[in-house]
């Protein structure tokens, strides 16, 4: 018998174990010798080809689903606090709605460009593209955990450049105002938590997690635990004399364990800040409590340091490049400030 007659049936006999055609069993070698072509031996390329592929398809099986991931992520973040779990949970679900397909594709095949596309369908400005990035970053890390990935893509995304703009500080006057409105409105029940804000500079979500049971009239000092604080560090804060006279105790104190806002804060908080004149035409700014506090802070006491750890950073730059707006700010007017005139 010829070789090639043996070989043609040795041919057959194995797409028969295979379970294959021989048009397929053509058709498939004809791929792989056409997708091998290159430099080298067909055969050991042919051979290299399959093994790639190979591992290729397990990794891709192995993965998961974005959306697979992202939930898996917020399960590792449980212990968080719920507006840092609301946060992710939000982010996520405005990349899934802005970048369609992103839901079911298998984490393992996102790659560096794809985030970065990503990330510019969806946001913006740069400091949401910043958020954006740092939310992607946790649910691959979560992926690279559980085996799903094996490297995160947004370690080749550079992160956005965010200029920082100085943000105005309230002026004495109204200030004043401020908090005369407080005084007036819902009993006065909401003038700590506005005065805390504004003579010790405590961040808005900071103070809504504060309890009277932090506030230390006798020591004139606010503590400021781990779990309340957005960086995750403590912190102790004094408390001021035109800060004191503002939180001295009444007959009908509240207990310590209740929080210093009151109920249906946000709402109540809102009714105060319009009703002291800003609204449509004078939009209220996030954290002008909190930068008016460090601009006169600066002007008057004129130490950085002791600011920069009443505040909560880690070093004086935020300081002064974002928080400090002394253009204007005469040691007179500072002083009005901390007299409460």
């Amino acid at each position: 018998m010829s070789t090639s007659i043996t070989n043609d049936i040795t041919f057959r006999e194995i797409t028969r174990e295979l379970n294959i055609s021989i048009a397929e069993a053509i058709m498939l070698l004809t791929e792989l010798i056409t997708a091998s072509k290159g430099r080298g031996k067909s055969v050991s390329r042919a051979m290299e080809c399959i093994r790639l592929g190979s591992e290729a398809l397990k990794n891709k099986e192995k993965s998961v689903r974005f959306i697979d991931c992202v939930h898996a992520s917020l399960e590792e973040r449980i212990h968080l606090r719920a507006r840092t779990q609301s946060d992710i949970r939000y982010i996520a679900n405005r990349f899934i709605k802005y970048c369609p397909g992103l839901s079911n594709r298998q984490i393992r095949s996102i790659s560096s460009e794809d985030c970065r596309k990503y990330i510019d369908q969806t946001f913006s400005t740069p400091r949401q593209r910043q958020k954006g990035r740092l939310i992607l970053s946790g649910i691959f890390s979560t992926g690279i955990r559980k085996g799903w990935c094996s490297s995160n893509p947004i370690s080749q995304v550079r992160s956005p450049l965010i200029k920082e703009t100085r943000i105005r500080t309230l002026t004495t006057g109204e200030s004043k105002i401020l908090l005369q409105t407080a005084a007036r409105l819902f009993n006065g029940e909401c003038l700590p938590a506005i005065a805390i804000m504004l003579y010790a500079g405590i961040r808005p979500h900071e103070i809504q997690r504060l309890t009277w049971q932090e506030v230390d009239l006798q020591n004139n000092a606010i503590y400021i635990p781990p779990q309340h604080s957005k960086t995750g560090g403590a912190r102790q804060v004094t408390i001021q004399p035109v800060l004191k006279k503002l939180l001295k105790p009444k007959d009908n104190a509240q207990p310590n364990n209740h929080k210093i806002c009151p109920r249906n804060w946000s709402l109540k908080w809102k009714r105060i800040r319009q009703n002291a004149g800003w609204g449509t035409e004078q939009p209220w700014i996030q954290d002008i409590l909190r930068h008016t506090f460090a601009s006169y802070y600066s002007a008057y006491y004129k130490n950085w340091n002791t600011l920069q750890l009443e505040m909560g950073h880690s070093d004086t730059h935020l300081l002064r490049t974002r928080y400090l707006n002394l253009d204007g700010i005469t040691h007179t007017q500072a002083k009005r400030f901390w007299k409460g005139v």
